[in-house]
């Protein structure tokens, strides 16, 4: 099949799902069938839901289930399509979202849930425990032992993201700026995020964070986390206010959830606490001192999602 939707020799469409995991950075998918065995996956752009063009991440959706589909050898429509997405929790936009993707032709039903959603269903099925996504953004995510759901965070990149990917390049390049002005102390983040940017000096570092994407300034957080690392004391400050940040909301969840019987688990997801990420030794310790026991194994978001996609199939 070719991405545009055309028939092509393989697989009938009906014989399979397809779970699509998309946030601010990139979106993948996975095609598979009634079992949730994969068949294909594709990988391309943010997934966001952006309130403003909620078309966007239909559009990207649309085109990674394309891709798998193709790279699984099907014919779509696929019997069922599940997207979890960032932004999902604004309900208009996810409907609009949902709306532009059932009429897309890519699969006879199809549900728009979040990016959270999808990662937790990958941890822990349908059972309790406890996600900590940070990604681009920040959330933390419990359901527990009685199904009751709480989360904190989430709320996006003008009001929340403490402790994200975003929040943290964010912090750094005010930290910059700070230092530029002599309310900071001199720190290497300067040259580091200058080199980073191609940002002539910090007044050229602002305009470009003005008009940088989400993903652009998250992707500044890796860079001010190695900075930390050899002993700057300015970018050790900006690190440990986003490791304060996740620590309370790991915590706020504990204090609304019950039942647990001892440690809660929780499952770490997204760039910065994935295996190898720089924060996810530091995430890991903050949530054993919160009172977690801390799953090592990888999750996945866009298998959680293809489990959702095969519990729509029937």
């Amino acid at each position: 099949m070719k991405a545009g939707g055309g028939p092509g020799p393989g697989r009938e469409g009906a014989d399979v799902r397809i779970g699509v995991d998309g946030g601010g950075t990139r979106s993948r998918a996975l095609a598979g069938d009634r079992e949730g065995r994969e068949l294909g996956a594709a990988g391309g752009g943010p997934g966001l839901i952006d309130p403003a063009a909620p078309g966007d991440a239909a559009k990207a959706v649309a085109a990674v289930a394309r891709e798998a589909a193709e790279r699984a050898r099907v014919r779509l429509p696929a019997r069922a399509l599940w997207a979890g997405l960032a932004g999902a929790g604004n309900e208009p936009a996810r409907a609009a979202v949902e709306k532009e993707l059932r009429g897309a032709g890519l699969a006879r039903r199809v549900v728009v849930g979040s990016d959270v959603e999808a990662a937790h269903a990958d941890a822990f099925g349908d059972g309790p425990g406890v996600l900590l996504v940070a990604g681009t953004g920040s959330v933390v995510r419990a359901v527990d032992p009685r199904g009751e759901v709480a989360t904190a965070g989430g709320w996006g990149a003008l009001l929340g993201d403490e402790g994200g990917g975003y929040g943290i390049g964010l912090d750094g390049v005010r930290a910059v700026l700070r230092s530029a002005d002599g309310r900071e102390p001199p720190t290497d983040l300067t040259d580091a995020l200058l080199s980073e940017t191609g940002a002539g000096g910090p007044r050229e570092l602002a305009g470009w964070t003005a008009g940088a994407s989400k993903g652009e300034i998250a992707a500044l957080s890796v860079t001010v986390a190695k900075v930390s690392k050899t002993g700057d004391s300015v970018a050790a400050r900006v690190v440990h206010r986003a490791l304060y940040a996740v620590r309370e909301h790991l915590e706020a969840v504990l204090g609304r959830t019950s039942g647990w019987g001892g440690r809660p688990p929780v499952a770490l997801v997204g760039g910065l606490v994935r295996e190898g990420g720089v924060l996810r030794e530091a995430v890991a310790e903050a949530a054993a001192g919160a009172g977690y026991e801390v799953r090592r194994e990888e999750v996945v978001p866009e298998r959680g999602a293809l489990r959702r996609a095969v519990g729509l199939g029937g």
